[in-house]
């Protein structure tokens, strides 16, 4: 069985992204730049995701579900709270060895602790996501290196009357 990670989208952005006056535009961003992380973590965990993001103050009459890199994206209806629909989440979804919620709402901390569903706070979470960015860069750096030292390039592998047959039809005249 895998884990289940919840995480509260706009407590996890303005927690870790350090975005407190924004835009729409910026927000849009920042909830892609989210889901692009959590995507990558996920892959790496190999479990679950779910982002729920609030539309307490918005329009949405109806709460919407989409599927964003592998990740389920809930955002609320209008009057909803991201807290509500995470307090369901984890009674719903008896099918995870764990359940990890991602907040740093102190009381959503509190009502979601029981057995086999564990908080995380938005800081302890983030130590794990910058642990896990910066092995991925280290491994990504280190193929780098080791790709370029195997790489030959045509010319390179050419014997010399090839390669001057080669030149000739490209039209150099080295």
């Amino acid at each position: 069985m895998k884990d289940l990670i919840i995480v509260d989208g706009y407590n996890f952005i303005f927690n870790y992204y350090k975005a407190k006056k924004i835009g729409s535009n910026d927000l849009a961003y920042l909830r892609d730049r989210l889901i692009s992380d959590l995507s990558q973590y996920r892959n790496y965990k190999d479990c679950s995701m779910i982002v729920v993001f609030d539309a307490k103050k918005g329009q949405s009459t109806g709460q919407s579900r989409e599927i964003s890199e592998q990740i389920e994206v809930i955002y609320s209806r209008s009057g909803e709270t991201a807290d509500t629909i995470v307090e369901k989440l984890v009674h719903a979804k008896p099918d995870f060895q764990n359940i990890y919620v991602i907040t740093s709402d102190y009381t959503q901390q509190k009502v979601v602790f029981k057995s086999n569903i564990y908080r995380k706070s938005i800081r302890e979470f983030t130590i794990e996501l910058n642990d896990f960015k910066r092995k991925l860069r280290e491994k990504i750096a280190q193929n780098s290196k080791e790709s370029s030292k195997s790489f030959y390039s045509i010319g390179k592998r050419l014997d010399k009357n090839t390669k001057e047959k080669f030149d000739k039809l490209r039209g150099n005249k080295d």
